[in-house]
């Protein structure tokens, strides 16, 4: 009898300079995910994040929005250029209000016709 397969540890980077930012989302999504995440990589500069994104293929980049070392518009270029499904959510320290969540996965045309006739469904 075989026994059920786990799927695979979601692969996670938090990019900041701010080492303190790092360190407590870290302990913070560590503890809460437990063995369903790891967090493979925390750059602290724009080389080393992009470095990271093709090297460690993450799913998952949480991105400082208010480090000044990550330029966010340069970092979601790239993002949208890539291909491997992945998930980006800018945090924010200054503002508690607001976490700016992307998403790129792929679709077949008939997933892509389903999305486009409801969007928001």
């Amino acid at each position: 009898m075989s026994q059920p397969t786990l799927p695979r540890p979601r692969r996670v980077i938090i990019a900041s300079a701010n080492p303190l930012f790092r360190e407590g989302l870290r302990k913070t999504y560590a503890t809460r995910w437990g063995e369903r995440a790891v967090i493979v990589g925390t750059p602290a500069t724009m080389e080393e994040t992009l470095a990271s994104l093709e090297t460690l293929r993450p799913d998952l980049v949480i991105v400082d929005y208010d480090d000044t070392k990550i330029n966010r518009e340069e970092f979601l270029e790239r993002f949208v250029e890539g291909e491997s499904p992945m998930q980006v959510v800018l945090v924010s320290l200054g503002s508690s209000e607001t976490v700016a969540l992307y998403q790129r996965k792929r679709l077949t045309a008939a997933q892509a016709e389903a999305w486009l006739g409801n969007p928001w469904g």
